[in-house]
């Protein structure tokens, strides 16, 4: 067997690959040991027109361990799903990532002739062969699609660090789910005995939400000073975040301690790769027992209906994640209830759940009212207050109808969802904000596109994850469960024993259209009790007769031509389909690239494809 490998020495050029709505995939090329991207108009070597700003935005450079992305003041990019801002960040080939609506991936190329192969007997990696780095490979792996237990899974992971890199000792930090964090040792000599390690770094990693790699402490004054350094006589170290579903979980860490012996570049990206694995691992765990909860479901998602299915599943496996879930459905269908229950059984039902309906608010008011204003900033502004989006922190904000959110604020929403950061009206000074997003729309967001009313950036930041609410004529084995509930809350707000439902009411319940949803559905049940006075609602309690001519009359022709064929969701399916099938040719038919196109896990993506017919 040959192995190919890549030989870098001085010769080299950049490969720039740029994608973004509305435009082909294009691919740059450019010789050298830097890239600048940057406005048009500007010296950089690509120029990307981005609104708002002018000059350079950063440049990709060459180093001995890799390469670094050099960001320009004020320029902010994601990366593995992260946000940031910090001057240096470094970057695999072949690795990408997002600036405002484009996605750049980076690979850099050796020139022609510098492409050596190799016998794997021949290639050493960290003093093991590239057969035992291939072979914990593929364990972590099948742990991984096995889904096995956390113990487990760490200990491959521990071990498959030392065993196909560098490093003497590893360690690894999770977020525990009651707030403590769970530690693991592992090293050469120890075995699973506790040691020291660099908490400088790993708080440096949990800070900037970036990877730190030391290839030789003495000579980096940043690291050599740090007191855990000179008392555990740390040579070298790497530390990598974990991060999965949204979430930052914890940190990978290795290290060596050995006079002389440091880590390489090729350790560096082993340990970076184990840790993504593993994250995806433990992310897969998260989703399976979401699936399986014990404990009872909140009553927003509880229901006997075949339709409700797909949207009780969703919730349960979105729910664990931190990612932005827009939530679709008729008016009244209760897609508020949906985001409170998904709030509910979230790592977040800790922290509050604040909801605010874009419709509701005027449009001069709707800044202040999510970010805040400082005293002075306008007529009124008597003293300082915080914008909704703070008041959220640590839990989870919930943009009710967004569609109808004015254009002008839609880009300021969508700053918000990139950086992390609120600017106060009438402030200079960004407050960093931990929340997450939840929005929900009655409306045709991809109509309202096409004709400019909806920025298509802000579409794809809100729909990361989406949900589709059925109707309640949709769910006729809920109507009388949903009856008996509303039964009891009027009644309690009424100061009333909660009355029965005679069968003729009963058979009147179900067999009534509900146009106006649950929301007709608890007006009707609250003037039926009413009517009744307190005793047993009979059919004539119920006025719906005019309530169903009434929806039935005001359903204009243009609003019932609106639907496409086959209803909503069946479009939405489409449009997924279409867009797999997209990722999956610009992808070349890699499996790994067109998820990370598409924006989901291997995995999940490719559940997707056979759902779909499109891979067998």
């Amino acid at each position: 067997m040959v192995l190919f490998f890549w030989e870098y020495i001085s010769f080299m050029s950049f490969l720039l690959i740029v994608s973004g709505p509305g435009m082909k995939k294009r691919t740059f090329r450019s010789p050298g040991s830097s890239v600048s991207v940057g406005a048009p108009g500007s010296e950089a070597d690509v120029l990307l027109e981005i609104p708002g700003l002018t000059g350079l935005y950063y440049s990709v450079e060459k180093t001995l361990e890799g390469m670094d992305i050099l960001l320009e003041p004020g320029v902010f990019i994601e990366i593995d799903g992260r946000k940031t801002k910090r001057r240096k960040v470094p970057i695999f080939s072949g690795q990408a990532f997002a600036h405002e609506s484009y996605r750049i991936e980076v690979e850099w190329l050796p020139e022609e002739g510098e492409v050596m192969s190799l016998d794997p007997d021949m290639l050493s990696v960290g003093q093991e062969d590239v057969r035992d780095w291939f072979e914990t490979f593929m364990d972590l792996v099948d742990r991984m699609e096995g889904l096995r237990e956390l113990e487990g899974l760490v200990k491959v992971l521990t071990e498959g660090v030392l065993k196909t890199t560098g490093a003497e000792r590893c360690y690894l930090e999770l977020d525990g789910e009651s707030g403590e964090v769970d530690k693991w040792y592992r090293s050469t000599i120890g075995g699973e005995q506790a040691f020291g390690v660099s908490h400088s770094l790993i708080s440096r990693v949990r800070g900037d939400k970036g990877i730190v790699f030391v290839p030789e402490s003495s000579a980096d004054p940043t690291v050599a000073g740090l007191l855990s350094v000179k008392r555990e006589g740390i040579s070298s170290s790497v530390a990598v975040p974990i991060h999965a579903l949204g979430k930052d979980l914890g940190v990978l860490y290795a290290d060596c301690v050995s006079p002389g012996r440091k880590l390489g570049p090729e350790d560096f990206r082993k340990t970076a790769l184990l840790g993504r694995i593993f994250a995806n691992a433990i992310g897969n765990r998260s989703l399976l027992r979401s699936v399986f909860l014990e404990a009872e479901l909140p009553l927003g998602l509880q229901s006997k209906s075949p339709s409700c299915k797909e949207m009780i599943e969703k919730a349960r496996l979105y729910s664990q994640t931190d990612y932005t879930i827009l939530i679709r459905g008729e008016t009244g269908a209760g897609k508020d209830v949906v985001a409170r229950s998904i709030h509910q059984i979230s790592g977040r039902s800790r922290g509050p759940f604040v909801a605010v309906n874009c419709a509701a608010i005027p449009a001069q008011l709707m800044e202040s009212e999510l970010f805040g204003h400082i005293k002075g900033s306008f007529t009124g502004a008597e003293l300082d207050r915080d914008g909704l989006f703070v008041s959220a922190e640590g839990g989870t904000l919930f943009l009710d109808e967004i569609g109808d959110m004015d254009k002008d604020l839609q880009s300021k929403i969508l700053r918000v969802l990139e950086t992390r950061e609120v600017t106060p009206v009438g402030s200079t000074k960004s407050i960093p904000v931990d929340v997450r997003i939840l929005a929900a729309t009655h409306r045709d967001l991809e109509q309202m596109m096409q004709k400019g009313e909806f920025r298509e950036d802000l579409y794809f930041r809100i729909r990361e994850l989406e949900i589709l609410v059925p109707p309640l004529r949709d769910r006729k084995e809920d109507l009388l469960r949903l009856a008996e509930v509303f039964l009891e809350e009027v009644s309690s707000e009424l100061g009333l024993v909660p009355p029965s439902l005679s069968s003729e009411a009963m058979d009147k319940i179900l067999k009534h259209s509900w146009r106006g949803n649950i929301r007709e559905l608890k007006h009707a049940i609250r003037m039926a009790v009413l009517k009744s006075g307190g005793k047993e609602i009979q059919e004539n309690d119920f006025e719906l007769s005019e309530m169903e001519d009434h929806s039935m009359s005001s359903a204009s022709p243009s609003s019932e031509e609106s639907v496409p064929p086959g209803g909503w969701k069946k479009k939405l399916e489409d449009q997924e389909k279409e867009a797999l099938k997209k990722t999956l040719e610009e992808s070349g038919g890699n499996l790994t690239r067109a998820a990370a196109l598409f924006g989901l896990p291997r995995t999940t993506y490719r559940e997707k494809l056979i759902k779909y017919g499109l891979i067998p």
